[in-house]
């Protein structure tokens, strides 16, 4: 099966069938390996602190995409136990583990803590039925809250017949001991209904604009169309937000989340919270959850993204006009999954991109959760 699947997916980048504009980086794949059985997720849920309390689903990690930081005790990785969890009534958390790029749940206990509520920012928060986070932005030193850490998170409302979701921010002054929530920062065009069809916004890193102004985060948008039905939607969208908002509102001494704008028709004028926005990439061929880092190597950025059966590439040099993604993978079983598919890097800082680098995701088993398995496979990037 691992050799199968590089196979297949090498097979596919030799075509280049998919290429709109020059791609500086030729993917070539290789080094397919699991870096965290089902074994191992196992035994890490059974000394997880706090213990666990979801016995069906057990230790659902990693339920969104790897969110890394490098500390004085190695490398730091965060994602969210997607299980159900008796103290806040949610499915979702932000988990931490510290360990390695070829192990990163370790040997020490995770870390398995909710994002505790801030209602008199966030009154949305007692109806999410999933809460959770990943992708870890470290405040630099110089700058206000120098050492906390911010992440944004994915929530979502229950619909009829699915779930409704969103981005927002929350803050960790202990270095991922305890998160508080921020507030909301993007829902889609689409406004909240009971009876509407489930969407997924993914669950995206803050990334920095190349001006250092400005975070931006990547997202799929529903464009409200008068139905239930998301068939009206953004490939890929961007929110933005400068930097110094961002820090301020989080070191308030009310903490709160800045306020997000999207981006539409070349415009920053639209509202973060249900606004319109342009599709930056509408003829894409993949799409789903966009995971977005800069490559120094490339002096671009790199969009991953998957849409559950499909790990996709693309480049932008800008962060607004992207090449239409090449296919680096699919699941070829046709009962299994690739979920969360994300970048890190090898160097100083795992979200620095270089020549070569790593896409890690959950393989997702027939069995559900109790089979699933954390793997990566190497990216190399060659002229042509």
């Amino acid at each position: 099966m691992r050799l199968s699947y590089i196979r297949f997916a090498l097979t596919l980048l030799t075509h280049g069938a998919f290429a709109q504009g020059p791609h500086v980086c030729q993917p070539v794949l290789s080094n397919l390996l699991t870096v965290a059985t089902a074994a191992q997720r196992e035994a890490a849920g059974a000394k997880a602190i706090p213990p666990i309390t979801d016995q069906q689903n057990g230790f659902a990690w990693p339920d969104t995409s790897l969110g890394v930081i490098r500390s004085d005790s190695g490398l730091v990785f965060f994602a969210s136990d997607g299980a159900h969890h008796d103290q806040n009534n949610k499915y979702g958390s932000v988990t931490r583990t510290v360990g390695t790029l070829d192990n990163p749940l370790g040997t020490g206990s995770p870390v398995d803590v909710v994002i505790s509520p801030n209602l008199t920012i966030n009154p949305n928060y007692p109806i999410y039925t999933y809460l959770g986070g990943a992708r870890v932005h470290a405040i630099p030193q110089g700058a206000p809250g120098a050492g906390n850490l911010l992440i944004v998170y994915h929530a979502e409302i229950n619909t009829e017949t699915s779930f409704y979701s969103l981005l927002g921010l929350a803050l960790s002054t202990d270095g991922g001991g305890h998160w508080t929530d921020l507030g909301e920062i993007v829902r889609p065009n689409q406004p909240y209904r009971e009876d509407l069809a489930g969407f997924d916004i993914g669950s995206e890193p803050l990334v920095v604009s190349l001006d250092r102004e400005y975070f931006y985060v990547y997202f799929p948008d529903w464009i409200a169309n008068g139905t239930t039905q998301p068939t009206t939607t953004t490939n890929v969208s961007v929110a933005r937000a400068s930097i110094a908002s961002v820090y301020a509102a989080a070191g308030a001494q009310t903490p709160h989340a800045a306020a997000f704008s999207k981006y539409f028709e070349g415009e920053w004028n639209q509202p973060g919270i249900g606004g319109l926005s342009t599709d930056l990439n509408p003829n894409a061929g993949y799409a789903g959850d966009p995971n977005v880092a800069y490559n120094s190597a490339l002096k671009r950025y790199v969009m991953i993204n998957d849409d559950t059966q499909h790990i996709a590439y693309s480049e932008s040099t800008d962060g607004f006009t992207w090449t239409l993604p090449i296919l680096l993978g699919q699941d070829i079983t046709g009962i299994t999954g690739v979920n969360y598919a994300v970048a890190i890097g090898d160097g100083a800082d795992p979200n620095l991109l270089g020549q070569e680098f790593y896409v890690f995701y959950t393989f997702s088993s027939a069995e559900g959760w109790p089979g699933n398995t954390l793997r990566r496979f190497t990216v190399t990037c060659r002229a042509d």
